[in-house]
């Protein structure tokens, strides 16, 4: 994929995604005004998993694992489930972390049914339609789906 699609555009921020009833998640399905961004881009997970895949998403949960009291550590992790018409199910887990403590300030990584095909430490982070095509993408090639 080239260099200039793995990041976020001005076209990524500007999707809203709605996720429909039947979705088991702990965010809301809808975005709104006063919603945190990471929020919509859990939503952006699922829903460009499901395009990608193609796929019927199942759950979506969006964590925030423990932060430091101090706000030197800043995390997020969102686990999309999609079904594949085959009746497979594949589990996405994007995991974003920043802190202001060495060695690694930034770490981002996407998990694909256990198997982690991309990660960086950078503050640039992949986008939704991004981490749906390495999903697609590594089960066509690495795990042979």
């Amino acid at each position: 994929m080239p260099e200039d699609q793995l990041w976020f555009s001005l076209y990524d921020w500007s999707r809203s995604y709605v996720l429909p009833e039947s979705v088991a998640c702990n965010i809301p399905r809808r975005g709104s005004l006063d919603d945190l961004g990471a929020w919509n881009v859990a939503r952006g997970v699922l829903v460009e998993l499901c395009r990608a895949l193609p796929a019927t998403p199942v759950s979506l949960l969006y964590d925030e694992p423990v932060q430091r009291r101090d706000w030197t550590r800043i995390a997020i992790r969102v686990t999309a489930r999609a079904r594949r018409r085959d009746g497979q199910d594949v589990i996405v887990i994007y995991r974003s972390e920043r802190t202001d403590a060495e060695p690694w300030p930034d770490f981002w990584s996407v998990a694909v049914n256990g198997f982690i095909p991309a990660s960086g430490r950078d503050v640039r982070r992949p986008s939704p339609s991004c981490i749906a095509h390495t999903a697609a993408q590594t089960l066509r090639t690495e795990l042979g789906r």
